[in-house]
């Protein structure tokens, strides 16, 4: 199995939230959550590399995680990006990932509202 693409996936983001989740809550809260099994998610806490299935639950628990706390960083952009192209093979994934990022920008500018500093740095580094 190939490593995420870090630009697709933050993987590092969402190992820590999940590790901050648990010494919150419990392993098995967590893993009931996401869902998984409380033992594939120590796994994955400990640096185990995900399966594509699990790395799909693991990213969307994360996007949803996130957004019940109006926690609004790149990473969390970056993991619901990964959502939104997951049907699409992986080599057209950039592409798409840079044509959304563009089209959020035209629209932010024509509300003539500033656009986001995390989009003009995924913009410039995507």
């Amino acid at each position: 199995m190939t490593p995420p693409d870090p630009r697709r996936v933050p993987i590092e983001a969402i190992r820590e939230a999940a590790r901050r989740a648990v010494s919150e809550q419990s392993l098995r809260a967590v893993a009931r959550a996401i869902p998984m099994s409380p033992m594939g998610l120590q796994h994955f806490i400990n640096g185990t590399s995900p399966y594509r299935s699990t790395l799909r639950k693991l990213t969307a628990w994360y996007v949803n995680r996130g957004a019940s706390r109006g926690e609004f960083s790149e990473d969390t952009v970056l993991a619901a990006l990964a959502i939104l192209l997951d049907g699409l093979p992986d080599e057209q994934q950039p592409t798409a990932r840079a044509e959304l990022l563009d089209r959020i920008a035209v629209l932010y500018e024509g509300a003539g509202t500033e656009v986001p500093a995390w989009l003009k740095r995924l913009r410039r580094d995507g």
